[in-house]
C-alpha cells in the first residue's frame, strides 16, 4: 500500500513540475507576445477558438503519451494512432477530415469522393450517353445536334426537338446538367425520352452507349473569317484537330479568327500553352509564365514562342463567365501581346493551376500548386478577365411566337401570296424550312410542301400536295404553344462577326504555297528615333 502511495505522490508532484513549469514559462514571455495572443484570440469566434483549444489538447496529449505512455516510446505518433482508430470505427470520419483540411486552404483546393472524379474533371472524349448536344432553350432543354450513329439518331431524335421528359420526371425549368445527367447511364442501359416537336410529342426508348466526342470544332464561317471553338483542352485528338485547322485556315487565305472559349473551364495546361504556341506569329515571344514551389525552393518558368502562327489581321476571341483556367492563359497572353480583342462577358478568373492526385479507389485531392502569371494583365485570380467590347447574349421570343397565323384556307403549288410567305415563316419557324435557301419566302414551292408534309407526318397525317385548312389549324395550335418561349440570340458571336469583317479590307499578310505551307510577310522594321541635335 506504501508503494502505491508513494507511486500517487510522484505522479502528483510530476503534475506540479509539469504546470509550474508551463505558468513559469508563460511568466517569461514578453508582454506584447501575451497581449499579441490575446488579440488573436479575441479576433477569432467562439467556434474557432473551441477548435483551437481542443487541437492543442490533442497535440499536448499526444506528447504527454510519447513522454510517459508505458506502450509509448518517443517515435510513437499517437495522433496517427488515434486517426487510424476512429476511420477504422467511422468510415466517414476519413472524408470529413479530408474534405475539412484541405478546404482549409484556397477555393481550388478539395477533396473528390470516389465515383466523381471523372464526372467533376473528366479527360476523355467518350462518355456513356444517347448521342444528343443540349442546350439550353428559355425554360426547357432542347436538342441542338444529334451524334451520327448514337442512339438518339437511331431511335429517331431529331435536332430541334425539346427534351420534355426523362424517365417520366418532367425536364421543364431543369439546366443541361441536370438534364444531361438524367440521359446518361451505364453503356446498353436504356432510357425513356419524352420530346416535343413542330407536329406534337413523341416517346423513345433509347439504349445508351459509347459516343465520342470532340473538344474542338472549327469551319470555315464566311471568306477570310474562320471560326475555332474549344470546349476544353484535353485529349490529344482534338489538338491534332486544331493543327489541321490551322492548315485549312491558311489554306482558305483567312485574316482573321474568331476564337470561342465561352464556357471553356480549362483542362491540360501544357495542351493550352501548345496550341498558344501554334497561333503566335512571332517568334522569342515571352507569352506566358508559370510559377511553382517544391519545397522552399520557388521556380518560375517562362514560355517563349516559337514563331509558328500565320501573322492574322486580326484574333477576337468570345469569352464569358464560364472561360476560367486555361482558356484564360490563352484569352490574357493573345491579348496582352496585341494579338487578339476580346468580346463578351468577363471571364471566371482562375489564375491558379492545381494538381491532381488520384487515390486506388477513384477518389482524389486537387491541390493548389501553380500561379499562372500573364505577359501583362495584373494577378486576375477572383477577378477574372474584361473584355475589349462587352457584349451580352439576350434573350428574346420564339421566332415561333412572333409568327402570324397561318390562313385557314386551300394554297397550291406556284401559288404567291402573302398567304404563303406567312406559311413559309411558320414552317422556318418550327425548324421544318431553311430559310437562307429559299429563293422567295412569298412563293409556294416544293420545298415549301416538303416542310409541310413533313408536319403532316408528324401530325400522322398522309402527305399531300396542297395546304389545306385542317393542316393550317394544326400549325397555328403548334405556334401557339411557343407563345411564352424565349431563345438566347447569340449577339456576343453576330458582334464577333462584325468587328471581323472590318479587318477584311487589309492585305493578307502571310503567303500560301501550292502544298499549303504558309510563311509570314515580315514586318516593316522599326524606323530608329531620330537623334536629337546637339546643343
Amino acid at each position: 500500500m506504501k508503494f502505491y502511495k508513494r507511486l500517487l505522490s510522484a505522479l502528483c508532484a510530476a503534475a506540479l513540475l509539469v504546470s509550474l513549469s508551463a505558468s513559469a514559462a508563460a511568466a517569461n514571455q514578453p508582454e506584447e507576445t501575451e497581449q499579441a495572443g490575446q488579440t488573436d484570440q479575441a479576433q477569432q469566434n467562439p467556434e474557432e477558438q473551441r477548435a483551437r483549444q481542443q487541437y492543442e489538447n490533442l497535440v499536448a496529449v499526444a506528447d504527454l503519451i510519447r513522454q510517459v505512455g508505458v506502450e509509448s516510446s518517443p517515435d510513437d505518433d499517437p495522433l496517427a494512432r488515434g486517426l487510424a482508430a476512429l476511420f477504422e470505427k467511422d468510415p466517414a470520419a476519413y472524408e470529413a477530415l479530408m474534405s475539412a483540411m484541405l478546404g482549409s486552404y484556397d477555393r481550388y483546393t478539395s477533396y473528390v469522393p470516389a465515383g466523381h472524379y471523372e464526372t467533376s474533371y473528366p479527360t476523355s472524349g467518350s462518355y456513356v450517353g444517347v448521342g444528343v448536344t443540349l442546350e439550353q432553350y428559355g425554360d426547357d432543354v432542347r436538342v441542338a445536334a444529334v451524334t451520327e450513329g448514337g442512339g438518339a439518331q437511331k431511335a429517331g431524335v431529331l435536332p430541334g426537338d425539346l427534351i420534355v421528359s426523362v424517365e417520366g420526371r418532367n425536364t421543364r425549368g431543369m439546366s443541361l446538367d441536370d438534364v444531361s445527367s438524367l440521359l446518361r447511364g451505364d453503356e446498353g442501359s436504356s432510357v425513356t425520352v419524352g420530346v416535343q416537336r413542330a407536329g406534337g410529342g413523341a416517346t423513345f426508348v433509347i439504349q445508351r452507349a459509347a459516343i465520342s466526342v470532340s473538344n474542338f470544332s472549327s469551319r470555315l464561317m464566311e471568306e477570310g473569317i474562320y471560326y475555332m471553338q474549344w470546349t476544353r483542352f484535353a485529349e490529344s485528338s482534338s489538338y491534332i484537330q486544331f493543327v489541321f485547322a490551322i492548315q485549312e485556315m491558311v489554306e482558305k487565305k483567312s485574316k482573321v479568327l474568331i476564337l470561342d472559349l465561352r464556357g471553356n473551364p480549362g483542362g491540360e495546361v501544357d495542351m493550352a500553352l501548345n496550341a498558344l504556341n501554334r497561333l503566335i506569329p512571332d517568334k522569342g515571344k515571352s507569352y506566358f509564365a508559370i510559377s511553382s514551389r517544391q519545397g522552399s525552393q520557388k521556380d518560375i518558368q517562362v514560355m517563349e514562342s516559337d514563331g509558328m502562327g500565320p501573322r492574322l489581321n486580326q484574333i477576337i476571341i468570345l469569352t464569358d463567365g464560364g472561360s476560367a483556367s486555361a482558356s484564360e492563359i490563352m484569352i490574357s497572353s493573345l491579348h496582352d501581346l496585341g494579338y487578339a480583342q476580346t468580346v463578351g462577358t468577363t471571364t471566371y478568373g482562375k489564375a491558379r493551376g492545381q494538381y491532381h492526385l488520384v487515390f486506388d479507389d477513384g477518389s482524389a485531392v486537387v491541390i493548389t500548386g501553380l500561379e499562372l502569371i500573364a505577359p501583362s494583365t495584373p494577378d486576375y485570380d477572383g477577378v477574372g478577365l474584361k473584355p475589349d467590347h462587352e457584349v451580352e447574349n439576350q434573350a428574346q421570343p420564339h421566332p415561333a411566337a412572333l409568327c402570324e397565323p397561318v390562313p385557314q384556307k386551300v394554297l397550291n403549288l406556284t401559288n404567291w401570296s402573302e398567304d404563303a410567305l406567312k406559311l413559309n415563316r411558320a414552317l422556318a419557324a418550327l425548324g421544318l424550312l431553311d430559310e437562307s435557301s429559299k429563293q422567295d419566302m412569298h412563293e409556294f414551292d416544293q420545298q415549301t410542301l416538303d416542310a409541310l408534309n413533313q408536319f403532316r407526318g408528324f401530325a400522322g397525317l398522309a402527305p399531300q400536295q396542297h395546304l389545306d385548312a385542317q393542316t393550317a389549324d394544326l400549325i397555328n395550335q403548334r405556334l401557339a404553344q411557343f407563345k411564352d418561349q424565349q431563345t438566347l440570340a447569340d449577339k456576343q458571336l453576330d458582334y464577333a462577326l462584325q468587328l471581323a469583317r472590318t479587318y477584311l479590307n487589309q492585305p493578307l499578310q502571310y503567303t500560301v504555297d501550292e502544298y499549303g505551307n504558309f510563311e509570314n510577310i515580315p514586318l516593316p522594321a522599326e524606323e530608329p528615333p531620330a537623334e536629337e541635335p546637339a546643343a
